[in-house]
């Protein structure tokens, strides 16, 4: 799945630049207000130092933090709560979050129609924004999964780029991007974004792997979450 990712993110900048008769030397930036990125005829991205190092950082802490609740994932969930995100338990959250073509775990703010579908179903409330949430069934959590999802809130809680509304929505639809007439309908901006949102995902999913390293786990979860398959926490 990373490889793929990356060759059809690749792919979207290639296309966009023939669509747009761009010259391949030129330079283009992207910045969500927490980092600034850059995209060149290579399709390569570099983080400023500033937001490199709030990365390396996060890594080690959630690594510690994760290590120490290796055994009680369910204690990890209570660290999420603890620090003000709103964790829902609620029968059939798979089905319920399909429809917003959403999946178990950590849900970032939306907007829009999506936000009221989940505030009157999760929250019994009606309102077309939501905060950020994790919303799972009521079920054993596993470790690893559970890593995946707890490491892009951690991500996201750092404000790191690639959380924001249009790169999230652009990522769940990364797949349709093969097609070059979907690519052109992107921005630079929209491209840069969703590569920092797919780099945030790619970091939870190394993350689980360095993980599994040093403690022995579900070979058959990792093989799930590595080949971006549904997994059950």
């Amino acid at each position: 799945m990373r490889k793929f990712l990356r060759i059809i993110l690749n792919q979207i900048f290639k296309m966009q630049q023939k669509a747009y008769n761009l010259p391949n030397c030129s330079m283009y930036s992207y910045c969500d207000g927490s980092s600034s990125s850059h995209i060149t005829s290579f399709a390569t991205m570099s983080f400023d130092q500033k937001t490199q190092e709030k990365a390396r950082k996060m890594r080690e802490k959630v690594k510690a933090i994760v290590k120490k609740n290796i055994k009680t994932p369910e204690k990890l969930l209570e660290y999420v709560e603890k620090s003000g995100t709103k964790v829902i338990k609620i029968p059939y959250a798979d089905k319920i979050l399909s429809h917003v073509k959403e999946e178990e775990g950590f849900i970032t703010p939306k907007s829009g129609f999506e936000a009221l579908y989940l505030n009157v179903v999760l929250n019994k409330k009606i309102s077309f924004k939501t905060p950020e949430m994790f919303v799972l069934r009521d079920l054993p959590l596993n470790i690893y999964v559970m890593s995946h999802q707890f490491h892009k809130w951690f991500s996201y809680k750092m404000k790191l780029p690639g959380y924001d509304e249009v790169s999230q929505e652009n990522f769940k639809r990364v797949y349709e991007f093969a097609d070059t007439n979907k690519v052109k309908q992107l921005s630079y901006s929209d491209v840069m974004g969703l590569k920092e949102a797919v780099r945030r995902d790619l970091d939870a999913i190394e993350f689980v792997l360095e993980l599994s390293k040093e403690h022995e786990g579900s070979k058959k979860t990792l093989e799930k979450i590595k080949n971006g398959e549904k997994a059950t926490l």
